[in-house]
């Protein structure tokens, strides 16, 4: 069940994207609220190709993100899409229900199966957003993922805050009032260029890549990151403290972002080289 319920929200942030603004009649449109994808130098982030893959963005009358197409090697597509109203987002075909109260989401509601056989049966599931007065968030609290008969175990991530980003979240396990051994740690460090695109190649948010984007999970870290490293702490002894650094470099062309190179290593001697590159229109 972990791993199901965790597939689902794990795509709000390994995807990536874009193609072009769409004028299409049938595109999810805007009721009014306040934000949008950011443009720089007049331009939108319409496509981020990684090898043989890439995802299209496309974009309302409102300037917000209204579908994502992820482009397969193979030629298949799939599309999620965006719909907005003032009081809430709905991401499809996952079917999550954002509220969005004073500008920021603070809950999504959807629904699960409980396992992955032919046994599992539909929850509903609800994650809570908490945020400070300034608006940075502080605490992501997800779903229950395991239906043991002991209770189901939650995950709470807490942000930890300075100068503008975000320099550390905890991750850890709870049943009720428990706190199980199992959490995870990400650590970090920061350039001094601007954040002005969707972090599509990093996981440290439990919530949804492209409306973090839009500022719909309170203010947006200042900078791009120079490097992330995750730590594992569990019960297994095998994989206690297992950690993985990832080390970004960007190219900037004209105020752009045009390139993304992430080099990765873990403390077992594993490494891999990924490159992003983006287009803007």
């Amino acid at each position: 069940m972990k791993n199901t319920v965790r597939s689902i929200l794990i795509l709000s942030l390994v995807s990536i994207f874009l193609m072009a603004c769409s004028s299409d009649d049938t595109e999810p449109e805007s009721t009014g609220n306040k934000f949008s994808a950011p443009t720089i130098n007049g331009k939108r982030l319409v496509k981020i190709k990684q090898g043989d893959t890439f995802t299209s963005l496309e974009y309302n009358s409102q300037g917000q993100v209204s579908k994502v197409k992820h482009h397969s090697k193979d030629g298949t597509i799939r599309e999620n899409s965006y719909w907005y109203e003032d009081r809430r987002v709905i991401w499809s075909p996952y079917e999550h229900i954002y509220n969005i109260s004073n500008g920021y989401a603070v809950e999504c509601n959807f629904t699960a199966l409980t396992s992955d056989d032919e046994n599992a049966m539909t929850v509903e599931c609800q994650e809570s957003y908490l945020y400070d007065a300034q608006g940075c968030l502080l605490k992501a609290i997800k779903p229950p993922y395991d239906f043991a008969e002991e209770g189901p175990i939650n995950e709470i991530y807490n942000y930890t805050w300075k100068d503008g980003n975000i320099i550390s979240v905890t991750e850890k396990t709870s049943r009720e009032t428990i706190i199980l051994s199992e959490n995870t740690e990400f650590i970090i460090n920061y350039t001094t260029i601007e954040n002005t695109i969707p972090l599509f190649f990093i996981y440290y948010y439990s919530n949804n890549l492209y409306l973090e984007w839009q500022g719909y999970f309170g203010k947006r870290c200042k900078n791009l990151p120079l490097s992330v490293t995750f730590i594992n702490h569990t019960m297994e002894p095998s994989w206690d403290g297992y950690s993985t650094t990832y080390h970004y470099s960007y190219t900037v062309e004209d105020g752009l972002i045009t390139k993304i190179a992430v080099e990765s290593t873990t403390n077992k001697g594993i490494s891999s080289k990924d490159t992003y590159e983006l287009e803007w229109w």
